[in-house]
């Protein structure tokens, strides 16, 4: 009895229902707001196989180890940047762990990025929303899968493509810039990077700011991506040496930390 209780009160029954009469009864990107240890958050009621959906209402922090590293390098009064801010989480923490820390939130899907506004807005977070793709590129819009989680275990993992691809359907528009695009009027102290497989290119495109602001960076390289992008780590590896940077440690299976050589 316990046993389909639980069932019952976690919704996983939803996903038994067939797709038309789910999405009839159920609106599953329905908010609901979650009162957590780390902050409270809007979030997608229903979805409930959305991985880091699930991370904070558990009261964890997805990417703990990202913050507690992030600890050692962020600085009272700059900025930081994080790059693929998801429903906030990360993003907040950073603004409330650290004195007058301003964060740049880049969010791509326009349906998270709503969701972004929402909790900076909500826990008085000093960071500021951005809906743009970032890449090497400029001025110009990529194609971003609309927010589902029918491939996918988190709504952060759509697929991007470049906008000429404009025959299949499901897509929206998101117009791209390069980190080097914007302004900064304190020194940058921190980068974390996890945007589906643009993060090479990410990082080609913040070549300037790089190398203005030295700040430690998170980076992830996943091999599925890398193929379907077709770049390998050796690119990664080619482009630190350029910058002068190098590879301190991979701080998980998909992440690494770079520094400054001098």
């Amino acid at each position: 009895m316990n046993i389909f209780k639980k069932f019952i009160e976690s919704k996983r029954y939803v996903y038994f229902l067939p797709k038309f009469l789910r999405y009839k009864i159920f609106n599953i990107k329905k908010l609901k707001i979650y009162h957590t240890k780390t902050g409270s958050y809007y979030l997608p009621q229903y979805a409930i196989k959305d991985i880091i959906r699930n991370t904070i209402i558990a009261d964890q922090i997805f990417d703990a180890h990202i913050l507690e590293l992030a600890k050692k390098y962020i600085k009272p009064n700059t900025i930081v940047l994080d790059l693929g801010s998801n429903f906030g989480q990360l993003g907040i923490l950073f603004s409330k762990t650290f004195p007058n820390v301003e964060v740049y939130c880049f969010e791509a899907s326009q349906y998270i990025y709503e969701i972004l506004k929402k909790n900076i807005k909500l826990n008085n977070a000093n960071a500021k929303p951005l809906n743009h793709i970032i890449s090497d590129e400029s001025n110009i819009k990529f194609k971003i899968q609309s927010a589902n989680l029918k491939n996918y275990n988190t709504y952060g993992s759509n697929k991007i493509e470049k906008a000429e691809n404009n025959s299949k359907k499901n897509y929206e528009e998101v117009e791209v810039k390069k980190i080097d695009d914007f302004d900064y009027d304190k020194k940058i102290s921190f980068m974390k990077i996890d945007i589906q497989g643009y993060d090479l290119m990410a990082l080609k495109g913040a070549k300037r700011t790089i190398k203005t602001h030295k700040m430690p960076i998170v980076f992830e390289y996943t091999p599925e991506f890398a193929e379907e992008l077709k770049y390998s780590f050796k690119d990664f590896e080619d482009f630190i040496n350029e910058i002068d940077y190098y590879i301190v440690k991979k701080i998980d299976y998909y992440n690494y930390l770079i520094l400054p050589k001098n």
